[in-house]
């Protein structure tokens, strides 16, 4: 038997019915003291149309708050479930995600991990761009925007440093 798993959705997976899909899983998995992984690349990022009367993505971190909360619900005996969320350096909200945690109090209930590509690792070697886009495993995204990948990664460093997070995952080495 396994007690952690890694969870998530094929196909569509960005609405709110998928959100609350991936949520509903995790409950069930932590009420049985399992150990819950999922990356939220998927969600698309902050500002981006959505066909609701918001009109507009509120992003990655409010759903990072809301699959927290779940993990701190969830109780196991007295203590909390463990949830893991990442997200893709590639994702345009990654530098929120690496954020979040540096506001006292949020995102309690989880660790956060980043995952990194070497492009983007060679960027800071090189003291370059790199390209964000969503969707992150698209060849042709809706949504592209340049970033300077020194400037990131010594943004990762230093809140790993400070806060302990976020963990590095180097995804394509």
């Amino acid at each position: 038997l396994s007690n952690c798993f890694v969870i998530g959705i094929e196909g569509e997976a960005d609405s709110y019915g998928a959100v609350i899909k991936i949520d509903e899983e995790q409950v069930q998995l932590m009420k049985r003291r399992g150990g819950v992984g999922h990356d939220l690349s998927h969600i698309r990022p902050k500002g981006s149309p959505v066909k609701n009367s918001a009109l507009t993505s509120t992003g990655i971190v409010p759903f990072m708050e809301r699959y927290s909360n779940s993990t701190r619900e969830v109780a196991q005996d007295g203590r909390r479930g463990a949830l893991m969320l990442s997200v893709s350096i590639k994702h345009p909200d990654s530098e929120a995600f690496i954020d979040a945690k540096m506001m006292e109090g949020k995102v309690t209930g989880a660790n956060v991990s980043v995952k990194l590509d070497d492009e983007f690792m060679r960027a800071v070697m090189e003291d370059g761009e790199y390209t964000q886009q969503y969707p992150v495993d698209s060849n042709q995204p809706i949504i592209e925007k340049e970033i300077n990948a020194p400037a990131l990664w010594k943004k990762i460093v230093h809140n790993a440093w400070k806060s302990a997070e976020p963990g590095v995952l180097f995804w394509d080495t």
